[in-house]
């Protein structure tokens, strides 16, 4: 399998942003996580303004919302939000 890339939307980039020190490495693993595994399913799916469908994944205290491309090898992460407890 041919290695995928990961394209940070405008949200997912203010994230990420956001983040300082040891969070923004965590973050980074984060989606690491995801792009180690393009095929899989989110814990819940989640239609976008154009019907396309995004899923949604829970990873550590991130709620990660993206879509892959597999004809061009890309992950769209659209959404990155912290999740509070």
């Amino acid at each position: 399998m041919r290695a995928y890339e990961v394209i940070l939307h405008e949200h997912s980039w203010a994230a990420l942003a956001a983040t300082r020190g040891s969070e923004t490495q965590r973050l980074l693993a984060r989606l690491d996580e995801v792009k180690a595994m393009p095929f899989r399913k989110g814990d819940f799916q989640q239609s976008d303004t154009t019907g396309r469908v995004n899923e949604v994944v829970l990873l550590g205290d991130w709620l990660v919302t993206y879509w892959s491309d597999h004809a061009v090898a890309q992950i769209h992460v659209v959404n990155l939000e912290r999740v509070e407890d």
